[in-house]
């Protein structure tokens, strides 16, 4: 009989997450290879842009699946490529190639960033926060343990949800209070 409800349980479990899953794809825009196709419109970031339909920010990725940059305009869209593992070396600009001007929860990401990296420019700080956020590989080179400790923090402090937020966060604590 406990068999029995851990059974119902188990699948109750699994149709729960695969409709969430369902639901995250679905309203996801999706990704663009450096072909251009596929243009997406979105924000990457967890602060509120000046307008919705443009991105503020673009992150390149390398898939090793695919042997070839993957561009994504939103955090989202990365954490839920069905090649997610497979990224790497992520990089992140500002989408409009322009300089620009952080908005108020991005300067506080980069000036969280910056302990570690002062006169650093804000905005390749943040940059570098976002890019974290996508994925950090914990073995390969270069990987977490080549990310400095307040670019970790503020990944953290951007992307508390990121798939990878507990070994970002089992990182830090191998690192001490500093």
């Amino acid at each position: 009989m406990i068999e029995h409800r851990n059974s119902v349980a188990d699948r109750v479990r699994a149709t729960t997450s695969g409709l969430a899953a369902m639901t995250l794809a679905l309203t996801l825009v999706g990704c663009t290879t450096q072909s251009g196709e596929g243009v997406m419109s979105t924000t990457p970031t967890a602060a509120a842009p000046t307008d919705r339909d443009e991105p503020r920010f673009l992150i390149d990725c390398v898939d090793d699946g695919l042997g070839e940059v993957v561009t994504f305009a939103r955090l989202e869209e990365a954490w839920a490529s069905t090649d997610y593992l497979r990224l790497h070396a992520c990089t992140a600009y500002p989408a409009t190639g322009e300089p620009i001007e952080l908005t108020p929860p991005e300067e506080l990401v980069a000036e969280t960033a910056a302990a570690d990296l002062p006169g650093e420019d804000l905005v390749s700080l943040f940059a570098l926060a976002l890019a974290t956020c996508v994925r950090v590989t914990p073995d390969s080179e270069p990987g977490i343990a080549d990310v400095p400790t307040s670019i970790l923090r503020a990944a953290l402090e951007l992307c508390p949800e990121a798939p990878h937020a507990g070994l970002l966060d089992a990182e830090l604590q191998t690192r001490g209070p500093q």
